[in-house]
């Protein structure tokens, strides 16, 4: 497996001298760049020594994809964009979260939100596909989003828009924050494109002896063979010093 942390290109010099293999800074952001701000985004990534080869946060600043605000020509414009400046940098897997994006409006109809979230993915797929990269539905812990909160509603989702890239991802902390088993991780492996991990409740980076029990999510994960990227997502009180320790931790486990 390969391990990053996602954070903003400054941290990436760190994490190369600490010998991860990527970092993941936000989607979103880039795609709110200028021209000039994204010439500078380029040269910091060549002189960092890492790629991101993920990147989060993939709608942001009020780009909705349910409920009744929703406009997918803007947001397509902003994926066709955002996707090729990725692309430029080497970028591979975006991950969908996108909570604020997605969440479903108070009385808005369940079934039109699945509808409205399988036309999003569905035109976005393709873009991703033409510029090399793979979508991962993130699923997100109940307090951050009233829709796909479970690996397995991820994998239904998936499943529904039926685009080779269109994958899924499963994240330790919210699966722990929603009481969910790691068996899921395994039971949809062959779905499975990206991982996340941060500690349970306080979402820190994981150390080792840190209270969490790290062992049924890596352990599924090696069971099922997955042999793709894993990145650290959280809070931290001292980065470099935070970092070292949980780059152990996950070398330890894999």
């Amino acid at each position: 497996m390969k391990f990053g942390i996602a954070v903003p290109v400054d941290k990436a010099p760190i994490l190369k001298k600490l010998g991860y293999d990527y970092f993941e800074p936000s989607f979103g952001a880039l795609g709110k760049m200028t021209d000039d701000e994204y010439k500078v985004f380029c040269d910091d990534v060549a002189k960092c020594g890492l790629i991101p080869e993920a990147m989060n946060m993939m709608l942001i600043g009020g780009l909705k994809v349910v409920g009744e605000e929703v406009d997918l020509s803007k947001v397509k414009d902003f994926l066709e964009l955002t996707f090729a400046r990725a692309a430029n940098v080497g970028t591979k897997t975006v991950v969908f979260g996108s909570g604020g994006a997605r969440n479903v409006p108070v009385g808005f109809e369940r079934a039109k939100a699945y509808d409205q979230i399988e036309d999003f993915l569905k035109m976005a797929g393709p873009i991703a596909e033409k510029n090399g990269c793979t979508i991962a539905i993130e699923p997100l812990n109940y307090a951050s989003c009233n829709i796909i909160n479970t690996v397995g509603e991820a994998a239904f989702v998936a499943a529904r828009v039926d685009h080779p890239a269109v994958r899924i991802l499963g994240d330790y902390f919210h699966m722990g924050d929603n009481k969910e088993d790691c068996e899921g991780i395994y039971a949809f492996a062959h779905r499975l494109e990206h991982m996340h991990i941060g500690r349970h409740v306080t979402r820190l980076y994981p150390f080792i002896g840190d209270g969490c029990d790290y062992t049924p999510f890596m352990g599924n994960l090696k069971k099922a063979g997955y042999n793709k990227r894993v990145s650290i997502e959280g809070s931290f009180n001292d980065f470099e010093a935070d970092s070292a320790k949980a780059l152990e931790l996950l070398k330890s486990l894999d």
